[in-house]
């Protein structure tokens, strides 16, 4: 069986990377607001490509770093003179909608602006000039994102906590597989094999044709614990309980790290001989699919930044229009620019595999990918690896929730999701 793991921006997180959209945004500010308090401007306004500041007396920009501290200073404290207008529309609409929520998807903003143009006959915001504001929104992140994975690279080792956090997470990537948590039929599928590499010993010893010192060391171990009673029924047992690893071997054939990220840091998880529950003697094969791109222009794999959810009611719409520039941000199609997809078609069709959800929400704005991975006949279990929050809350229910968008057939999912008693925190 292989292992699929499968990263979202949570992953970063969890080693100190600070690439949500929101640490992008608060960023822009906090460089911007810097540039403004040391007066980098010409007389009374500062411009750039995104917006237009205008100052006016009396302005002042002390303990302001972010655009929330700068609109909450301008509404609530009349000597503030200050007039913010945005020439990027769309980057208004992400910054009032962080202002407000404390948080933004960019890519569903864009969906659901998108859907708004071509629905309301009204809209002044059409839809090129919609896809000019995104794309120039995904340049700014792809600079951002390039900055915060430099800074990555040169202090993650020098992080006291860095090493735990590795160890932690690479444990997880290499453990054996834990068969409860896979699907019945899986499981009974993996007891008849089993079954099969013993069952001609079984008879030799009932024939009196060999002796049992005579077989290999986990044959006779098996057998030995199996007894008298029906192999395969004990051997199923054996397979879910907390000793399966005495007697089987349950570790991954092959690794698919699949990262829905631009950055690569999975990389620093390469060497699975760092990791001791990770047998060194066994042959492992590793696979790394950044489905999305990267902000590395050297590996000819380009960002696809936009929304991925041909399964809505309006995506059909969207299709009829007859116009390309509509699916212009469309990842499905963006898939197609590279072999990424095609790679990871013939990963799922290799074998029977354990999915492990490192970080990603598994919102919708990626569900026409994550139901090709999740309905899949070879998938046998969805592992999600939760986000434990300060308060000792998670978020486990919440990525539930989202795969089960996921899924046509909810009792298929129920089978396999691995349910939050086997499951863990990420790091």
């Amino acid at each position: 069986m292989n292992r699929i793991i499968l990263i979202g921006n949570g992953f970063d997180l969890a080693h100190g990377m600070l690439t949500s959209y929101r640490n992008f945004i608060d960023d822009y500010w906090k460089e911007l607001i810097k540039k403004l308090a040391n007066g980098n401007f010409n007389k009374n306004e500062f411009e750039n490509e995104e917006l237009i500041i205008k100052f006016f007396i009396g302005y002042d920009l002390t303990n302001i770093d972010t655009y929330k501290k700068l609109k909450d200073k301008i509404e609530n404290y009349s000597g503030t003179k200050i007039e913010i207008n945005f020439k990027n529309k769309f980057f208004e609409v992400i910054n009032t909608n962080c202002f407000i929520n404390n948080w933004v998807d960019i890519e569903n903003e864009y969906y659901l602006l998108l859907k708004n143009s071509f629905k309301d006959k009204n809209c002044k915001y059409h839809i090129a000039e919609l896809n000019n504001d995104f794309n120039q929104v995904q340049r700014l992140l792809e600079i951002y994102l390039k900055k915060v994975e430099q800074k990555f690279k040169e202090d993650f080792d020098r992080d006291i906590n860095s090493a735990r956090i590795k160890s932690n997470i690479g444990h997880k990537i290499y453990s054996d597989f834990k068969l409860k948590d896979f699907t019945e039929s899986s499981i009974n599928k993996k007891a008849e094999l089993e079954y099969s590499k013993i069952q001609k010993d079984i008879k030799g010893l009932k024939d009196n044709q060999v002796e049992m010192n005579e077989l290999n060391e986990e044959n006779q171990r098996l057998i030995s614990r199996i007894g008298d009673k029906e192999p395969i029924k004990e051997i199923r047992k054996l397979l879910v309980s907390d000793s399966a690893s005495n007697y089987f071997i349950l570790q991954p054939e092959e690794i698919l790290f699949l990262n829905f990220n631009y950055t690569f840091t999975e990389q620093i998880y390469s060497n699975h001989n760092e990791f001791e529950s990770y047998h060194p003697n066994r042959a492992l094969r590793k696979k790394y699919i950044h489905i999305h791109g990267t902000t590395d222009k050297y590996d000819k794999n380009d960002v696809i930044f936009g929304f991925g959810d041909e399964i809505d009611e309006d995506y059909k719409s969207i299709e009829n229009l007859n116009n390309n520039i509509y699916l212009e941000n469309i990842k499905s199609i963006k898939y197609l620019e590279t072999d990424n997809y095609k790679q990871l078609l013939e990963f799922l069709n290799s074998g029977e595999y354990q999915i492990c959800i490192f970080g990603h929400s598994c919102g919708i704005s990626d569900r026409t990918l994550l139901s090709t991975l999740f309905e899949h006949k070879h998938c046998a279990s969805i592992k999600p690896y939760y986000h434990r929050k300060d308060d000792n809350t998670d978020n486990y229910s919440d990525i539930i929730r989202n795969i089960s968008r996921n899924f046509n057939n909810k009792s298929n999912m129920r089978d396999k999701v691995v349910n939050k008693e086997y499951c863990e925190s990420l790091k």
